[in-house]
């Protein structure tokens, strides 16, 4: 649309999860730092005289969402499908775990992503995730259903 311009706001967490049933050994119980790029889209404000005149969105707006939308659930946490064998465990231990009931490829964790940033109101626009310094998935905000995403059932990790 036109007048319209794209901000990007980066993030990172730290996450351990396990791929059951994968073919290599991203079916052992690893972690990554993942980076997380966040793409808004919108018309900046011409509220004259506004604090947020000339801005999509305030960048300080955009970490408050995604820190307490995401990065607070995801972070230092262990992602889990729910059928890890080494879940009970990392329970009962108290170990902070994250049960998002589909498998945690970053395929999947984008799309989710993505759902949860549409969910909370940004005008997103696309979420890039990487999950090794040279492995990324991207979603457009568009391809998410307004019922949430479809996850895939397999897929795997760049654990290089």
């Amino acid at each position: 649309m036109l007048n319209e311009v794209s901000v990007c706001k980066i993030f990172t967490f730290d996450s351990a999860h396990q791929l059951i049933g994968h073919k290599g050994k991203c079916s052992n119980l690893h972690g990554h730092t993942y980076k997380l790029e966040v793409v808004l889209k919108g018309r900046p404000s011409t509220a004259e005289g506004h604090s947020d005149e000339g801005f999509v969105i305030d960048f300080g707006d955009i970490k408050t969402t995604v820190k307490e939308s995401l990065i607070d659930k995801l972070d230092h946490s262990f992602l889990a499908m729910g059928n890890e064998p080494i879940l009970e465990t990392l329970i009962h231990s108290g170990s902070k775990v994250s049960i998002l009931s589909f498998r945690t490829t970053v395929e999947n964790m984008s799309c989710y992503i993505a759902y949860q940033l549409k969910q909370a109101g940004l005008p997103l626009y696309s979420v890039k995730l990487w999950e090794t310094p040279t492995a990324w998935a991207e979603v457009l905000a568009e391809d998410i259903p307004e019922e949430g995403p479809a996850y895939r059932l397999y897929g795997g990790c760049d654990c290089e």
